[in-house]
């Protein structure tokens, strides 16, 4: 077999949805790089926060933050960001044109201090501080109608920006997605196996769709919502993050 790189979504994916538990991976992620098997963080999450899980998680580069928008790369000096998507204030500033020449009744990361972001999350002070220091992407709580909404995004495709459904927020976001940084990462040959990759993805949200579908082997984890991924040839695993992502990986690389 190839040499295989796995990338996975944090939240309800690796992380518990509902607590960010994570204790039960730890062991099996140091066998991993034991195996010189990357696993590379995709998700939602600004840089700043990938960095600090990163860090917990002893994982090395590169990471891929708010939803493929932005990517950390490895380099000979340390490290280098480049950004795929559109800038955050150009979509901030939209989005307040749209809510106030609609009344349409929608708020965002933008409009709240870090104690409001600590509440819609459950992130602690410090985490929910490196929340907002987004770049790309506005995740956002939509409190209208199904039909405002659709109408919503049709006001934002006027901008080149779509509107992705989350695990917990919709992100409103330039025209990327987690599978355009893992081809780039691919294509760029940033690790050993090169084109011969297998590529895992490990996802349970919506917006890890396009990562799923680009990966060999993709595996769902169980949503908070309860709404089940439809992904051709996806293993499917019933136990809940960690413990799920813990048995899947296992499974998949021989352990």
């Amino acid at each position: 077999m190839s040499q295989i790189v796995i990338f996975t979504d944090l939240d309800g994916t690796l992380l518990n949805h509902h607590n960010y538990d994570y204790a039960g991976v730890c062991p099996l992620l140091g066998r991993l790089k034991e195996m010189n098997i990357p696993v590379i963080l995709n998700s939602s999450k600004t840089l700043d926060e990938l960095s600090r899980w990163q860090e917990m998680l002893q994982l090395d580069p590169p990471v891929i933050a708010e939803n493929g928008g932005v990517v950390l790369l490895p380099t000979h000096n340390g490290t280098q960001k480049v950004l795929i998507g559109k800038p955050y204030a150009e979509i901030r500033s939209y989005l307040k044109h749209l809510r106030k020449s609609h009344h349409w009744n929608f708020e965002g990361f933008g409009d709240w201090t870090v104690a409001e972001v600590m509440n819609k999350t459950g992130l602690k002070a410090k985490e929910a501080a490196l929340a907002k220091e987004r770049e790309v992407t506005e995740p956002i709580i939509w409190n209208d109608s199904e039909e405002a909404l659709a109408l919503f995004a049709i006001e934002l495709e006027k901008e080149d920006l779509i509107l992705k459904k989350g695990g917990r927020f919709y992100h409103v976001m330039g025209k990327h997605d987690k599978a355009d940084a893992m081809q780039f990462l691919v294509n760029k040959e940033y690790f050993s196996c090169g084109s011969m990759c297998k590529i895992v993805a490990l996802g349970d949200g919506e917006n890890d769709l396009s990562m799923l579908n680009y990966a060999d082997i993709p595996v769902v984890l169980p949503s908070a919502s309860g709404d089940r991924l439809e992904v051709n040839g996806a293993i499917y695993v019933e136990e809940a993050a960690p413990v799920g992502w813990v048995k899947a990986v296992e499974s998949i690389v021989g352990l």
